[in-house]
């Protein structure tokens, strides 16, 4: 992020200058337009305009093809695991006693966290491999 008052000398698609100026920072002591908050566009007529630099963002972004938007946007590849599951409740009012009451459920946990939780509440000799390599990466739902 430009610090300092720059000026932009803006051309058009033929690289023909177009008579207008962008400033950011033209105002050091100001802090509405100092840090690239607000543009200062200056059209070949003299006339001024001040548009904030979120807004030109995201026009830019809009416009943008989605591998410009994907540099964009921060991201972060993460692995998960799907687990689908029933959960059953014995009802013990207002529905017959006894009844069954099933509650299908579906997780999608990070498999970072689950390393970390799972592992570290895992008994000693699973940890030291006593009962085997296979056993803890069934556990974590690992192929061999």
């Amino acid at each position: 992020m430009l610090k300092e008052h720059e000026k932009f000398n803006i051309i058009d698609a033929e690289s023909r200058p177009t008579g207008m100026f962008w400033d950011v920072n033209w105002e050091p002591d100001n802090k509405l337009t100092n840090d690239c908050k607000v543009v200062r566009m200056t059209m070949p007529d003299g006339t001024k305009h001040f548009v904030s630099t979120k807004i030109l963002l995201e026009v830019l972004f809009a416009c943008g093809t989605p591998s410009d938007q994907q540099k964009l946007i921060p991201q972060t590849l993460e692995t998960i695991h799907h687990y689908k599951t029933t959960l059953g409740i014995k009802a013990t009012k207002d529905i017959s006693k006894g009844e069954m009451i099933n509650f299908p459920i579906e997780l999608s946990v990070p498999c970072n966290s689950l390393r970390e939780d799972i592992i570290g509440q895992l008994p000693k000799e699973y940890k030291q491999g006593v009962r085997g390599a296979a056993d803890l990466s069934t556990l974590l739902g690992e192929k061999h």
